[in-house]
């Protein structure tokens, strides 16, 4: 897990509280993610990434992240701009392609 401390962030973000819940939003924002993190949320070590061409004309970009507290898990997909991916650039985290994803979930299985 990856453990994130916003005092130590190195970069400003202004002080909102965003709740996000995957049956009301499809994906979340850079200020929903925060909001998990500084409430203790713990990110996995790796984060997919998603790219796609809406319409064909302008590419779209979700990071896939899971996080964890307390023994409950959730999956948030966030749309990226340039604050999500300056703060998911420095956490120590494995951002690989989304389809990556059942390589690297059977080798974890695998490993455990």
């Amino acid at each position: 897990m990856v453990m994130f401390d916003s005092l130590n962030a190195h970069f400003d973000y202004m002080d909102v509280t965003r709740h996000w819940h995957a049956e009301s939003e499809k994906y979340a924002g850079g200020d929903a993610l925060m909001t998990r993190l500084n409430d203790g949320w713990m990110l996995k070590e790796t984060v997919f990434l998603e790219e796609y061409w809406h319409a064909g004309v302008r590419l779209v970009t979700i990071y896939h992240c899971e996080l964890e507290l307390d023994g409950e898990s959730e999956k948030m997909p966030v749309l990226a701009n340039p604050y999500v991916g300056r703060m998911l650039n420095s956490l120590s985290l494995q951002i690989r392609p989304l389809s990556e994803k059942n390589t690297v979930e059977t080798n974890a299985d695998k490993a455990n």
